[in-house]
């Protein structure tokens, strides 16, 4: 397996993918600003505070098996964060998503980051929780923000050290669940716009 970098060539690959594993949780906006800040935020007008996200989609014998991301946060920067991890439906049960899960983590571990976080929904991802937690990961809910969902942080350390967890630090989910939700036609023509302007 093979992680490829998302970039201006593969987005819409990685767009479909994404679309496909998460059908009810739209992450294009997330993956079109993740090639170039500036340009979305000039693009779009929309506000993006600027998470220093990288996507990857995974291949496996020339086929795109799921995808996977990295980011983290300016004020946390020892904690890389998980981002729309998964593997298309058709893939499942094979392993994929535990290889995913190592390389992206042991990417982080490269990086120096010293913790690897990501959110969950608890209730609807039991086969992904129980992959975590055999992982190392430790999870503990969140709720210092009002979210449709039961959030639960997973972390686990890079380290030899102890893993540290969140402790209920703001996350700021309610934008992103506004980014999931943006209307289909704004998002083609966004896509529209981009393509044109990053051509230039």
């Amino acid at each position: 397996m093979k992680l490829i970098l998302v970039d201006k060539e593969n987005y819409k690959e990685a767009i479909r993918v994404q679309n496909s594993i998460f059908p009810n949780e739209n992450g294009t906006l997330n993956i079109i600003a993740s090639l170039d800040i500036d340009l979305f935020v000039k693009t779009t007008g929309l506000e993006y505070k600027n998470d220093h996200i990288k996507y990857y989609l995974a291949e496996v014998d020339g086929r795109y098996v799921g995808i996977t991301g990295m980011y983290y946060y300016d004020e946390y920067i020892d904690s890389a964060w998980l981002g729309w991890y998964g593997v298309l439906p058709e893939y499942r049960n094979k392993g994929y998503g535990r290889e995913i899960l190592r390389k992206t983590t042991d990417l982080a571990k490269e990086k120096g980051f010293k913790q690897m976080r990501l959110y969950t929904d608890f209730v609807d991802n039991h086969n992904a929780i129980n992959l975590y937690e055999e992982e190392g990961f430790v999870g503990e809910k969140y709720t210092l923000e009002k979210l449709s969902y039961d959030c639960w942080i997973y972390s686990k350390s890079l380290t030899e050290k102890e893993v540290e967890l969140w402790n209920n630090k703001n996350l700021n989910l309610s934008y992103q669940s506004q980014l999931e939700h943006v209307n289909i036609n704004q998002i083609n023509d966004i896509i529209s716009i981009y393509d044109e302007m990053g051509d230039r």
